[in-house]
């Protein structure tokens, strides 16, 4: 499957190579001016769309046309290496918008990594507290660096130019029975092109949308929840009518991500699916009146060693207060099944490299949302 989408993909390069000459850019430009984009755009570049392969997660990077750029949350805890390595080999150093859509570990795993390393003008996230120690040293990153830090509601307008817009439609409410429909949800309009990202907001908050007046219509949707069957109901997806349909999930995951049901949904309304667990990272680009859909592997992004990209995050003073000085691996995590295994478990041997996360102390695994294995107990 994967090969075959691949190769439709290819099919895409010649249209992508025209959008990218008629906006002047490529896969490495970034724009060294900056500039308040409240007032005003610059229509002389184009607008990419970065949808990172960070398996059971999401992590979505937007290039603006005036230079600036947004992050939409920072996958999961050990893939901090894999995104900041991804962004420099943007030329991306500072972040204008950082949305972390609501604080599940697959969300903000790497959300302090990317803080330390970048700097982070202004983060928009729920107002609703996590009780974990990754969202404890998240929070107090964003603390240490004085990042001036904004609770999403419907209707904030992080960016409101002619051509150029960025708003908050979500959430609504002040209490839901799960944290998921929380989530930041944001809709990007370039000219005449549009763009909604979900998080992993769910039916309720789906129809909190449909009932908020706002314009939901989108050209690309990134689908909520990994493409769970809880998200993307009939008649919210009836309101978006995406022409294309981005999942970000891992290959193989135990959730059974994306599900049919969700499949048949985008199906029914016509709209392309693409799914990072078969094609990788997935690009969308822009001029501001047609889309094209791509990988990074065809528009040939320049990334380190996988060695490089696969070594854990080195722990910062706050995470050494929290973890004893250990220096064995005691535990290795799937970061697509968000299990925990012993380091001698048979699934361990059958996981792929890039999908491993190690622990030292089990309940470090668990305050990161891990679940133990059934078969060794850990």
């Amino acid at each position: 499957m994967k090969s075959t989408k691949r190769n439709i993909l290819i099919l895409f390069l010649a249209l992508m190579t025209y959008v990218l000459a008629s906006c002047g850019v490529n896969a490495e430009q970034v724009s060294n001016t900056s500039q308040d984009t409240t007032n005003t755009s610059d229509n002389n570049s184009g607008l990419i769309v970065y949808f990172l392969d960070v398996g059971q997660a999401d992590c979505t990077l937007i290039q603006l046309p005036n230079g600036e750029e947004v992050l939409i949350d920072a996958g999961n805890y050990g893939d901090g290496s894999y995104i900041k390595n991804y962004l420099e080999n943007l030329n991306v150093d500072d972040i204008e918008y950082f949305i972390l859509t609501h604080p599940h570990e697959d969300h903000i795993g790497s959300a302090k990594e990317i803080i330390n390393n970048f700097t982070v003008k202004k983060i928009y996230m729920p107002d609703v507290l996590a009780s974990s120690n990754l969202y404890e040293s998240t929070m107090l990153a964003i603390e240490n660096k004085d990042i001036e830090t904004i609770f999403a509601k419907p209707g904030l307008k992080i960016i409101d130019s002619p051509d150029l817009k960025l708003e908050l439609l979500s959430p609504k409410s002040m209490y839901y029975s799960e944290l998921n429909e929380y989530s930041a949800v944001a809709r990007l309009e370039y000219d005449n092109t549009s763009f909604l990202f979900t998080g992993d907001a769910e039916s309720v908050s789906e129809l909190e949308m449909l009932g908020g007046g706002f314009n939901l219509d989108s050209d690309v949707l990134k689908v909520g929840h990994h493409g769970g069957r809880t998200s993307s109901s009939i008649d919210f997806l009836k309101a978006v009518t995406p022409e294309y349909s981005i999942i970000s999930c891992g290959e193989d995951n135990s959730y059974g991500h994306p599900h049919i049901e969700t499949l048949n949904r985008l199906s029914d309304i016509g709209s392309e699916i693409y799914r990072t667990d078969e094609l990788g990272t997935i690009v969308a680009v822009s001029n501001g009146k047609d889309i094209s859909i791509t990988s990074d592997e065809v528009m040939e992004i320049p990334l380190a060693p996988l060695e490089i990209l696969n070594t854990p995050p080195v722990p910062d003073s706050s995470e050494v207060k929290e973890t004893p000085a250990i220096s064995e691996t005691n535990y290795v995590g799937n970061k697509n099944s968000l299990v925990f295994h012993k380091t001698d478990c048979s699934s361990v041997a059958d996981m792929k490299e890039s999908n491993k996360i190690f622990f030292t102390i089990r309940q470090n695994a668990v305050d990161q949302g891990y679940t133990p294995c059934g078969r060794c107990n850990p």
